[in-house]
């Protein structure tokens, strides 16, 4: 699997995590994978990407799995909006 890595995110997010060639390899494995599971048009071929990162096909699944669930979680526990401000109080005592 060649990939591209030139572009500026993708230099900041392989720096700040530290990325190993491996690991930006499963991202896009899964990426792939959980598109083409909830995108009908975008197509992938599991096989393919199997046999280019020399792993099975069980083993892709399972990323994408890993992936999307973790995604899941992220998504679900995101705040929305501003945090509310802080009230003053406007004679300054307590209780």
């Amino acid at each position: 699997m060649q990939l591209e890595l030139s572009s500026k995110r993708a230099r900041k997010l392989i720096r700040e995590h530290g990325l190993s060639e491996e690991e930006i390899q499963q991202i896009v494995a899964s990426a792939r994978i959980n598109l083409a599971t909830f995108d009908p048009e975008y197509r992938t071929n599991v096989t393919q990407i199997a046999e280019d990162l020399q792993k099975s096909r069980p083993t892709i699944y399972g990323w994408a799995d890993r992936a999307i669930a973790a995604t899941i979680h992220s998504l679900r526990n995101i705040r929305t909006g501003r945090p509310p401000k802080e009230r003053e109080r406007t004679n300054g005592a307590e209780g």
